[in-house]
């Protein structure tokens, strides 16, 4: 990426360690992989800035020992960003990690992103 967003609204890593999953940065992890999914449909793709609209939905399970193993992360997003073509644009949706079997050698983590709305600007 060579340009860095501007981000806001995200609570800080240290307020959030149940999210230290995704590692030290869960912001700049999250910027990297809706950078990424968003150039894989436009590879001229610019994210400006992604804001995060309220306090990330968490939810987590525990197995039969009492341990956390499934970890989901759901953050509400207005990003902002230029297509291709030059374009501005304003996505609003929700970027959602979902990190199955945590701690053990079967670990995996995936994410998705929802679209709510798309608006030229």
């Amino acid at each position: 990426m060579p340009d860095v967003p501007e981000v806001h609204g995200f609570p800080t890593p240290r307020q959030l360690p149940q999210l230290r999953w995704l590692g030290p940065d869960y912001v700049a992890v999250l910027v990297r992989d809706l950078t990424r999914g968003l150039r894989r449909q436009d590879a001229g793709t610019s994210v400006m800035g992604v804001r995060c609209e309220s306090e990330p939905v968490l939810k987590a399970s525990v197995d039969s020992r009492g341990m956390i193993r499934d970890h989901d992360a759901g953050f509400l997003l207005h990003v902002f960003v230029q297509d291709g073509a030059g374009r501005p644009w304003r996505l609003r949706g929700r970027w959602t990690y979902v990190g199955r079997d945590l701690g053990t050698a079967t670990a995996s983590v995936t994410h998705y992103w929802e679209l709510f709305s798309a608006d030229g600007v």
